[in-house]
C-alpha cells in the first residue's frame, strides 16, 4: 500500500520557461517494511537542468523541511563511453554466460533422461505386479519417447554447438581485431 503526492510539475512550454519535470513523493507499508517512502524527480534531461534547482529546494521544504541540497543526490544518467580495453573485457564476460547457459540448458537435458529412465523403472514394476498388458503399453510409449528425446537431444546439441563455436569465434574475431587496433595505436594502416 503506497500513497504518491505530485510536491511540483511543470509541463511542456510552461510559462517559467524551465524544462517540464515532476517532483514525486511517496510513502507506504508493505509485509517487509513499515513506513517506507522517499522522493523523486522526473525529467527528460539525462542529468537534472540546474534551472530546476530553486523549484525543486522550495519544493523539498513544504513537504518535510527537507534541505534539497543536503536531503537528496542528484544521479548522473548519462551514458558514457566504454574504452577499447573496456569494450574487450565485456565481450570476454558475454563469451563466458553464453557458455555456461549453454551448459546449464544441457544439464537441464540430462536431468529429463534421467527421469525418463525413472519411469522405465516404474514399467517394470508394473510388469512384474502381473499387469503384462499395462506394461507393454508403458515400455512401447517410452521406448517412443525416449527415441523421440534421444533424436531432440542430439539435434540440440548439435545446434548448441554450432552457435558456440560461431559465437566464440566472432568474439575471438573481435578480440583480436580489438587488440591490434590498441597494440598499433588506434588502428591499422596499410603502407
Amino acid at each position: 500500500e503506497d500513497d504518491w503526492y505530485i510536491v511540483d510539475y511543470a509541463e511542456d512550454d510552461n510559462k517559467d520557461g524551465i524544462p517540464p519535470f515532476a517532483f514525486v513523493y511517496y510513502i507506504g507499508n508493505n509485509d517487509a517494511w513499515r513506513g517506507y517512502g522517499g522522493a523523486v524527480v522526473y525529467t527528460r534531461d539525462a542529468k537534472l537542468p540546474e534551472s530546476l534547482r530553486p523549484r525543486l529546494r522550495a519544493a523539498a521544504e513544504k513537504v518535510h523541511g527537507w534541505d534539497f541540497d543536503k536531503d537528496f543526490m542528484v544521479t548522473d544518467n548519462t551514458c558514457g563511453t566504454l574504452s577499447k580495453g573496456e569494450a574487450l573485457v565485456l565481450r570476454e564476460k558475454f563469451a563466458g554466460k553464453v557458455a555456461i547457459q549453454t551448459e546449464e540448458q544441457l544439464q537441464a537435458q540430462a536431468t529429463m533422461a534421467a527421469r525418463m529412465a525413472t519411469n522405465g523403472v516404474k514399467a517394470q514394476k508394473i510388469f512384474f505386479e502381473n499387469e503384462l498388458g499395462q506394461a507393454e503399453k508403458a515400455v512401447e510409449s517410452l521406448e517412443k519417447g525416449a527415441q523421440a528425446f534421444e533424436k531432440e537431444l542430439v539435434k540440440d546439441v548439435v545446434g548448441v554447438e554450432k552457435e558456440i563455436v560461431k559465437d566464440i569465434s566472432g568474439v575471438e574475431k573481435a578480440v583480436e581485431k580489438e587488440v591490434g587496433e590498441i597494440f598499433s595505436g588506434g588502428g591499422s594502416k596499410k603502407r
